[in-house]
């Protein structure tokens, strides 16, 4: 990610990009993204059914859910389409692939943290060609749309002034416009930053709450029974609309719950700017402290019963009787992620998509929830994919 704004250790510089890519993602921009999240889930859904073994109607969902996640950031953010759900590979999304397994190698294999012994291994060259298609991949995007950005304005002076600033800005056009308070490789890095929260993350954890629904039957029918309510009157099949997403209390509680167990992001770090004291331990000043989400999310004495899959965690009652750090999903505090009301927005679109749509089984690949394998890869990877059977609601 460069020195995009989950890295960037200078406070000032920080400070202004974060709030350029907050603009990017206000509340009147995340309300016209619906439809776009729509359209993509409804791809989606034909995607896995048709991707599904005929014999078995097992499916690995991942791989197909994070090419939907990547076409939507890339049509609300970048406001490109990348056709991701029509193409088996992405650059980007295997390159980035490749980059995360170096650096899981590399915490794994500590002395490869060491420049100089990384800069002489094989791994280095690995990182640096996916690097490099990472970036000209993200420079001919900025070049296009600069150009394409120029091009709008000059057809909208000669045919109609009046309506120039009426439509809503995009990430990209925000972070354009101020391309001169940053260098070049800010803007890439901002660029890549967002791309990798708001696809890799989201991609994940949509993953993770259908193999979830999958092997908790009575949550999966309690989810479908809030949309069949929602969607009582008028017509069934319709296009869901922001506000239909704000009456899925039901389905934000089992969301949460999943993040719970699989932290899309599970681990990072703080920087310890004056001497602490925390449960009678010191914490020295200029220290980097290490958090886990997972040791807070399964913290008996947090959560009863941690193990159980259980949405009634984050009932408000239940919510208001725990500290507000007590789950961090996207972090928190004031470095928190910008992009969590749109991870929630595009996740309750994805899943009550799917769910209206089709029933989600265990697969006999992974029969039970132990049995999914997940590893740290900066955020959280499976290891042999995420396997669940798929049956059209009739």
């Amino acid at each position: 990610m460069g020195d995009g704004i989950f890295t960037n250790r200078m406070f000032h510089e920080w400070k202004m990009n974060r709030k350029l890519v907050s603009s990017g993602f206000k509340f009147s921009m995340l309300k016209s993204f619906v439809p776009i999240f729509y359209e993509e889930a409804k791809f989606l859904s034909q995607v896995l059914y048709e991707k599904r073994e005929n014999n078995t109607d097992e499916c690995e969902i991942s791989w197909a859910i994070s090419m939907a996640t990547l076409e939507m950031i890339g049509r609300t953010a970048l406001d490109v389409k990348f056709n991701a759900q029509k193409n088996a590979k992405h650059v980007f999304v295997e390159n980035l692939h490749v980059i995360l397994k170096v650096w899981e190698y590399r915490m794994l294999h500590p002395w490869f943290l060491n420049k100089s012994i990384f800069q002489l291994s094989s791994l280095k060259r690995k990182h640096d060609i996916s690097q490099l298609k990472i970036y000209n991949f993200i420079d001919d995007l900025v070049q296009r749309k600069i150009t394409g950005l120029k091009n709008n304005i000059n057809n909208l002076e000669e045919h109609n002034k009046e309506s120039i600033g009426l439509k809503s800005k995009s990430f990209i056009e925000i972070m354009l416009e101020n391309r001169h308070q940053m260098t070049f490789n800010q803007l890439r890095d901002e660029i890549i930053t967002v791309m990798i929260g708001g696809q890799d993350t989201t991609g994940m954890t949509n993953a993770c709450i259908i193999f979830m629904l999958a092997h908790h039957q009575d949550v999966q029918n309690k989810v479908l029974e809030e949309l069949l309510t929602i969607f009582s009157s008028g017509d069934p099949d319709r296009q869901l609309t922001y506000d239909d997403l704000q009456k899925m209390e039901y389905l934000e509680r089992v969301i949460k719950e999943t993040m719970r167990h699989f932290p899309p992001l599970p681990l990072f770090g703080r920087n310890v700017e004056k001497e602490t004291m925390i449960g009678g331990y010191l914490i020295p000043a200029g220290s980097t402290f290490l958090i886990f989400p997972a040791l807070l999310h399964f913290n008996a004495q947090i959560y009863p019963d941690p193990e159980k899959f259980n949405p009634d965690n984050f009932l408000p009652e239940a919510c208001r009787s725990r500290h507000p750090y007590s789950f961090l999903p996207f972090s928190a505090g004031y470095r928190n992620c910008p992009g969590y009301k749109y991870a929630m927005l595009q996740m309750k679109t994805v899943i009550s998509t799917l769910v209206r749509s089709y029933r989600f089984y265990p697969s006999d690949k992974c029969p039970k929830p132990e049995n999914l394998r997940i590893m740290l890869s900066t955020t959280l990877k499976f290891v042999d994919g995420c396997y669940v059977k798929i049956e059209a609601r009739t």
